[in-house]
């Protein structure tokens, strides 16, 4: 009988000293949930949806700055001529996206004149001109290009509940061409009327970048830069620098409202007509993608 209570009494301390020895096993926290939005950190590295087309006309309301000229004489500043007011341009962007690579039609088209007395002595071209005298100058400043784009970088955050990414963007490397149209008109209205006038069309490559990030599917900014340069061939060459900003707003799908700021910085050199300066202001439309 003793021997039976003592086997229990050994049963009993093992078991409870094997009980103290083994870890407590705590129940699986219940799932937070996956966190969704641009502070989640679940990124995807994904196609940006574009539609296939894309047409956005536009107005700009831009004046040019710096010198203009004709070539062999000295250049004057387009406030000396008073072509430095701002007017109302216009244009259009024409876009075809097809996977990662898009190709984009643009052409704008400014125009400026202005009367003006001269302050002091200057030639322009071979009208010379005396203080006094009254001029009437007109300048066209017209650019066309044609680019290759190619996505090199894109991203967008989870969608919420509706289906929609909070942020989403891309990042495009440009290639293409830049056209010039290029006309200069300077007239003496007092003493003896004469008139110089020349013109240049010159075309040079550019390279660049366009950046994109659209909020909510519903707001968007734009970015884009490129650099234009041709050494001298046959009396011409150029260099330039491209730099535009936009927002945009899309109150329903494929139709949104853009505006921006352009600044176009150019040196046109040619054997007719020359120009050392800018042209800058705002620009505001419409893009309508199909």
């Amino acid at each position: 009988m003793v021997r039976i209570v003592s086997f229990c009494l050994l049963a009993v301390s093992a078991g409870l000293a094997h009980a103290q020895d083994s870890p407590i096993s705590q129940p699986d926290p219940e799932p937070t949930g996956r966190k969704l939005g641009f502070f989640s950190g679940q990124y995807d590295r994904v196609e940006f949806d574009q539609p296939q087309f894309q047409i956005e006309p536009f107005v700009w309301y831009a004046s040019p700055g710096g010198e203009v000229g004709f070539s062999g004489s000295e250049l004057a500043h387009t406030k000396d001529l008073s072509i430095d007011d701002p007017r109302i341009g216009g244009g259009v962007e024409a876009h075809y996206r097809q996977g990662p690579w898009r190709l984009t039609l643009l052409g704008a088209i400014t125009s400026q004149h202005g009367g003006s007395v001269a302050q002091d002595p200057m030639t322009l071209g071979s009208l010379a001109v005396a203080p006094g005298d009254t001029l009437v100058t007109e300048i066209d400043i017209n650019t066309f290009g044609l680019r290759g784009g190619y996505q090199i970088w894109s991203f967008a955050t989870d969608p919420d509940d509706r289906g929609a990414h909070l942020v989403r963007s891309r990042l495009d490397a440009v290639v293409g061409l830049r056209a010039y149209d290029y006309e200069l008109s300077v007239r003496r209205t007092s003493g003896t009327p004469a008139q110089q006038s020349g013109d240049m069309f010159h075309v040079e490559p550019v390279v660049g970048v366009k950046w994109a990030i659209e909020f909510d599917e519903r707001f968007g900014i734009d970015v884009a830069t490129n650099f234009g340069y041709i050494p001298e061939i046959g009396d011409q060459s150029s260099s330039s620098l491209d730099i535009a900003a936009g927002f945009r707003y899309s109150p329903v799908p494929n139709v949104a409202a853009q505006i921006g700021y352009r600044l176009l910085v150019f040196d046109l050199d040619s054997d007719d007509v020359e120009a050392e300066g800018a042209l800058a202001g705002l620009y505001g439309g419409v893009s309508i993608s199909f």
